[in-house]
């Protein structure tokens, strides 16, 4: 078991598992997220955050699919934070909302003191309607102009608003912030193929104003990546492999996303300390 102190923030992380019970690995993936639940339990995590992308069918089977990897990972015996990817969105954003127990798909919480914000990077996309004049140029430009990938998607003005003031109250109440967004922010953790999220610079811009932004978690790549910009981590984390590791961060010198150990080390959380449960493949 790993070094536990009673101020250590301790909590599951998991991204891209991609569920599909009908392929070669179906029984493997239900089998590797109980590995991953067993240990997330053994080692006192207080919640897990899915970072998108548990489906990879699309059609008919998809809504089956999210349902059954949905109470899969319902079997956590604490909160399970979920971010959307743009698999899960085969499912119609509205009913996506309803099977995960969503209000938004954007969102926030706070825990030992350290703010947490959920980003909807498919808010202005191909899947969703926008919902202002705004949004509307915006989609046509990427779509159109840009011609960025179909399967990425940028963040609205609403929740541009929205997300400027969260990080405005964050600051105000001297809380840490980490950020959670299934599409990359930062070109160098991510390639051409799988893309990032489209108003990246944007975003990105915005929360490099906040001296309080400590890092940014994101999926989709499926390798893992980390860059650091203005003194703030982008971690992407590796496609779930089915299996678990321990990691930790707790104000260490090292930028590496990996060490030779298979340990995480960031220097960004000091005082905080925070433990976090990372897949890795087999």
């Amino acid at each position: 078991m790993s070094e536990r102190t009673n101020d250590t923030l301790r909590f599951g992380i998991v991204t891209d598992i991609h569920y599909n019970p009908e392929s070669e690995t179906g029984n493997q993936t239900e089998a590797g997220l109980e590995r991953c639940i067993e240990k997330w339990t053994h080692e006192g995590a207080e919640f897990v955050i899915q970072l998108g992308d548990l489906i990879s069918r699309e059609g008919p089977e998809a809504e089956a699919d999210l349902i059954a990897v949905r109470d899969i990972l319902a079997r956590f015996p604490g909160k399970v934070y979920h971010i959307a990817g743009n698999h899960c969105l085969a499912v119609p954003p509205e009913r996506y909302k309803a099977i995960m127990g969503l209000d938004s798909l954007y969102y926030t919480f706070a825990t030992h003191g350290i703010r947490f914000i959920v980003l909807d990077g498919m808010d202005v996309s191909a899947i969703n309607k926008p919902q202002t004049e705004a949004d509307r140029h915006l989609l046509a430009y990427y779509r159109d102009v840009v011609k960025a990938p179909f399967y990425c998607g940028a963040i609205g003005s609403q929740q541009l608003e929205w997300l400027v003031n969260e990080l405005d109250l964050a600051l105000k109440n001297e809380e840490p912030v980490i950020f959670l967004s299934h599409l990359p922010l930062l070109k160098e953790t991510t390639d051409e193929k799988h893309g990032l999220l489209w108003n990246h610079e944007e975003v990105t811009a915005i929360l490099l104003r906040y001296p309080n932004v400590r890092t940014v978690f994101s999926g989709h790549y499926h390798s893992a990546a980390q860059a650091v910009r203005g003194g703030v981590h982008f971690v992407v984390v590796e496609a779930f492999g089915g299996n678990v590791m321990t990691t930790s961060s707790e104000a260490a010198s090292t930028r590496n996303y990996k060490s030779p150990d298979c340990i995480l080390k960031l220097e960004c959380f000091q005082p905080h300390k925070i433990a976090i449960l990372l897949p890795f493949p087999p």
